[in-house]
């Protein structure tokens, strides 16, 4: 089984940080976006997948930006 590695904490708070959690929230808005235009036509699974998908994607982003932004805070 492969062995993840501890990363150390972020020393800074960069502009990829800033993207990574702006883009969290545009893939989030995308995939409600889909959800909300598929349900006049009729909820298909492809809609679904992808809409959730989506959506999971973008929560994960924003957690991720969320966390390294909170160590960085805890290191300063």
């Amino acid at each position: 089984m492969l062995h993840k590695p501890n990363l150390p904490p972020p020393t800074q708070f960069t502009f990829g940080d800033k993207l990574r959690i702006a883009l969290g929230g545009v893939i989030l808005l995308l995939g409600v976006v889909v959800l909300w235009r598929t349900m006049p036509l009729g909820i298909t699974p492809q809609a679904m997948v992808v809409g959730v998908a989506f959506i999971g994607f973008g929560v994960y982003r924003l957690w991720l930006g969320y966390t390294r932004l909170k160590e960085w805070q805890a290191r300063k």
